[in-house]
């Protein structure tokens, strides 16, 4: 029962506890409409992700039908099926055809990158042997390497063998991680990758005795486009895009990657990947 003094007044106490009571339903009733609001908002973000990604994934694949066209027939003027080339000629295909596989690579990665935003990167999943993996990866590299005094070492227990998983996507990561501590090692450096199992997972590390990633930017490389200040950053080519996808392809498989390094003395990516599960 409300507490009166006298009929039609109300006690200091009850007035108080009314006033409580209107003051939290005002703030109740303008919570609710907030969060109304940022449902309404993130829905809205949610689209235009959706948007964007899809408008990204249409424009890369439509690139890739005339970029293929001038990378063929840049590989059939070096061929020298159209007759003879004098070295002008012959310098210029070259760069033409570097060029467009560059571009391609790049269009490639933000197909990619769109697919996985949009819900529609799939894996093809497959049983495969990673040790093999590893050594065809090495072997993209090693001329790059050789070239460069570096030495490319690669260590693998015997406990490792066959994993279950997308092979092209974990060559992928295994590939993007090489290529990135060939490129920031200096001449008569070293390059290590190392397999070994890991309780229900296996672990590929990949180390290098390169230039090291400040401390501050070891999160950052993973994030699509971000620019961090490090020497390493700013050696990176392309899209920066290459750690972003290593990471995403790693997680849709259940797994895990991260970074140890100490700068002027190299880095180790180390990437864990689930044994014979099929990841998400």
């Amino acid at each position: 029962m409300v507490n009166r003094k006298a009929p039609g007044e109300f006690s200091p106490e009850t007035i108080d506890l009314l006033n409580t009571f209107a003051t939290q339903s005002a703030l109740a009733i303008q919570n609710a409409r907030l969060f109304r609001e940022i449902e309404d908002k993130s829905a809205q973000l949610e689209v235009a992700t959706q948007h964007k990604s899809e408008f990204l994934a249409n424009m890369s694949h439509e690139l890739r039908t005339p970029l293929n066209a001038v990378i063929g027939f840049s590989e059939v003027l070096l061929e020298r099926m159209f007759g003879d080339l004098n070295p002008k000629q012959d310098e210029y295909l070259q760069d033409i055809l570097s060029s467009g596989r560059h571009l391609l690579s790049l269009i490639n990665d933000i197909l990619d990158l769109s697919k996985i935003e949009a819900g529609r990167m799939e894996l093809e999943l497959t049983t495969f042997d990673l040790p093999v993996a590893l050594d065809n990866a090495l072997t993209l590299v090693r001329e790059r390497a050789t070239r460069h005094g570096i030495r490319l070492d690669l260590a693998v227990d015997d406990r490792v063998g066959a994993v279950v998983g997308d092979e092209r996507k974990i060559k992928q990561v295994i590939l993007n991680l090489l290529s990135n501590a060939v490129k920031f090692t200096p001449e008569g450096g070293r390059v290590t990758v190392r397999a070994l199992p890991a309780g229900d997972a296996v672990e590929v590390a990949v180390s290098d005795t390169g230039i090291g990633i400040a401390p501050e930017d070891r999160e950052a490389i993973f994030e699509e486009f971000r620019q961090v200040g490090s020497d390493y950053a700013r050696k990176r080519e392309g899209t920066g895009l290459g750690l972003t996808l290593a990471r995403k392809f790693v997680e849709l498989h259940g797994g895990t990657i991260r970074v140890e390094s100490e700068v002027g003395r190299g880095s180790t990516f180390t990437v864990a990947l689930p044994v014979g599960r099929h990841g998400r």
